[in-house]
């Protein structure tokens, strides 16, 4: 049972879908809770993956009885395992809130987003739980298609929008399969462990295309700057429920492949030493920080203004994964888990206001003084973790990521990350100032205006997770950030 575990995460989320799309015409009101249980199920195998993991080492399976390299190999290491987590634990939560809000943007199409919702989990499953370079295509496409037509769904801007993020991810995933395309004609196989043990002895030349193109598809589809622009418009336009779903995640198992790729099939030899990979990646990392940092910072849109945060936040994951060391890696995988978890919160807050009181703009933020409490600590203690206070999560991704830098004297880098602070603090602070310090135009007769009791209560929680993973960081460092770490880079 143990070894179908990496199987189960998968699969359970893509039949769910299946399932909700032939029961769509005759029970179209089961699709939510149908898709709420069975990822709480993945959940759940998810966790005791996790914990099996953790315990006895990595779990393998071979689809169809074929063993790898010559069949498709699916295994569950630390690294796998924890993403699984994040990734089926805050699409559960996501699903599971927006029940009002998929009424009013879905009209009678629940059925439509919900099986689209699960096929994006399934495929992002799929992407983290993957050993084989085609199969991570696959997935990547599966993703991708279903958030293409989540973001496309919405009215307004939104198909445009989503026209934008089909051709930008369009032209990243051609990239990445032509890249597999040059990887396989220099070694003869697939299978990252495989890939791994053959790309030394591969025609350099093959190699050295086919690793910039990989990586220069798996940016474009993290969102990694100058490649970011699909981002802004597909969070900023697409529905609220699709961009709550995609903002925690897609970048951030991109980033995920990104990592498996540079240290677990093309190793720390090439990555850093002969390939320079490791080192573009820190570079457009540090852009991404400062790019996103600035443009963050003079957006009036409040989704619009979160996406550009993702861009900046996504930096240092790529920063951190660029730097290559202990601290560097430890911060990238510490700054997904966290970055996920409060892009969620304040991407559920954003929806809540435009929801409840129409409030899309940062300078409408002062008409929830006194009348939202939840939602307004929420956007304040989200944004302050996208600052970097302590003891909130954001903080000690950041930290790693900056004492790397310092470590190896790249102040280039630190400079990036000084730089991208400050422009987080100044468009935090312009929320928290309209949230608490410009009097609301409100009449006091007009007590509450918190918006939908699950959305409000699924940020609150994520927020109390931010906290909670900030106050437990020692202990998530210890026993799940530095064994998902790729060996090679292991004292």
């Amino acid at each position: 049972m143990s070894q179908s575990l990496p199987a189960l995460l998968f699969f359970i989320p893509f039949v769910a879908a299946l399932v909700v799309t032939a029961l769509a015409p005759f029970a179209p009101r089961a699709a939510r809770p149908l898709g709420i249980v069975a990822l709480l199920g993945s959940t759940l195998a998810a966790v005791v993956g996790w914990q099996r993991v953790l315990s006895d080492g990595t779990l393998r399976t071979s689809l169809g009885g074929w063993a790898a390299p010559l069949g498709i190999e699916l295994a569950l290491d630390p690294l796998s395992a924890l993403m699984a987590v994040l990734v089926l634990g805050t699409a559960s939560i996501v699903l599971a809130a927006t029940g009002a809000c998929l009424r009013e943007e879905f009209a009678g199409r629940e059925p439509f987003f919900v099986a689209l919702a699960l096929l994006l989990v399934a495929g992002l499953t799929g992407i983290v739980v993957t050993g084989d370079l085609f199969n991570l295509f696959v997935h990547l496409e599966v993703a991708s298609l279903s958030a293409y037509a989540l973001v496309a769904a919405g009215d307004r801007g939104a198909p445009r929008a989503g026209l934008r993020y089909l051709l930008i991810g369009s032209f990243g995933a051609s990239l990445f399969l032509a890249g597999i395309g040059f990887i396989y004609g220099g070694t003869g196989t697939l299978n990252m462990a495989d890939v791994a043990e053959r790309i030394g002895s591969a025609d350099p030349r093959l190699v050295r295309v086919g690793g910039l193109l990989m990586v220069t598809g798996l940016a474009v589809k993290m969102g990694l700057y100058p490649l970011h622009l699909w981002m802004p418009s597909a969070y900023a336009r697409g529905p609220i429920s699709s961009a709550a779903l995609m903002a925690p995640l897609v970048t951030k198992v991109s980033a995920y492949a990104l990592l498996r790729v540079l240290f677990w099939t093309f190793g720390l030899g090439l990555a850093v030493g002969d390939l320079p990979l490791a080192e573009a990646t820190a570079w457009l990392g540090a852009a991404a920080v400062v790019a996103g940092g600035a443009m963050a910072f003079v957006q009036t849109d409040l989704r619009r203004l979160l996406a550009y945060s993702s861009v900046g936040q996504i930096g240092i994951v790529a920063l951190g994964i660029g730097l290559a060391d202990v601290p560097g890696l430890t911060g990238a995988v510490l700054h997904i888990t966290s970055d996920a978890i409060v892009k969620a919160a304040l991407f559920l807050a954003a929806g809540t206001v435009a929801l409840r009181l129409g409030i899309t703009e940062v300078a409408e933020l002062h008409r929830l003084r006194g009348r939202a409490p939840i939602t307004s600590a929420v956007l304040a203690i989200g944004g302050l973790s996208l600052v970097g206070i302590p003891p909130l999560a954001g903080f000690f991704g950041k930290w790693y990521v900056l004492n790397a830098a310092l470590a190896e004297g790249r102040w280039a880098f630190v400079a990036a990350l000084v730089f991208g602070s400050l422009a987080s603090i100044g468009y935090v602070f312009r929320m928290i100032e309209r949230l608490y310090f410009v009097p609301s135009p409100l009449v006091a007769d007009d007590p509450s205006h918190e918006g939908r009791g699950g959305l409000v209560l699924a940020s609150a929680l994520f927020i109390v997770a931010t906290i909670a993973l900030g106050l437990g960081n020692a202990w998530l460092v210890e026993y799940a950030v530095v064994p998902a770490l790729p060996m090679a880079v292991l004292p």
